[in-house]
């Protein structure tokens, strides 16, 4: 079975070349879209349980907001150890303080 993860070199290099002027995508060698492929394919695969995304338009500047839950599906010591109560309580305790946080400021601007 294929990891969700994974990102085929060929969507990577189209991937690549769309976000970077076409005098620099088209540059790189076989070799060096290889490495680039390896180091930062799994990167590319946006694919969330929740993805939601907005702007946040202030009169002296934005900013941009990301919001994004899904599977930790990634392989290392500190994914794999085993979460406790506490860090569940406090993973939750930091969310709905954000939430708290988030509509708060969003009453302060309407009202």
């Amino acid at each position: 079975m294929t990891s969700r993860l994974y990102c085929a070199p060929e969507e990577f290099v189209l991937r690549l070349r769309q976000r970077m002027p076409m005098d620099v995508g088209f540059t790189f060698t076989d070799e060096q879209l290889a490495a680039l492929s390896r180091a930062f394919g799994d990167r590319f695969d946006g694919t969330h349980a929740v993805d939601m995304r907005g702007r946040l338009y202030l009169p002296w500047t934005r900013y941009y907001l990301v919001f994004q839950v899904g599977r930790d599906r990634r392989h290392s010591a500190a994914s794999q150890a085993r979460r406790t109560a506490a860090h569940s309580f406090l993973c939750g305790l930091a969310l709905s303080s954000a939430v708290v946080a988030a509509a708060w400021f969003t009453l302060q601007l309407v009202f």
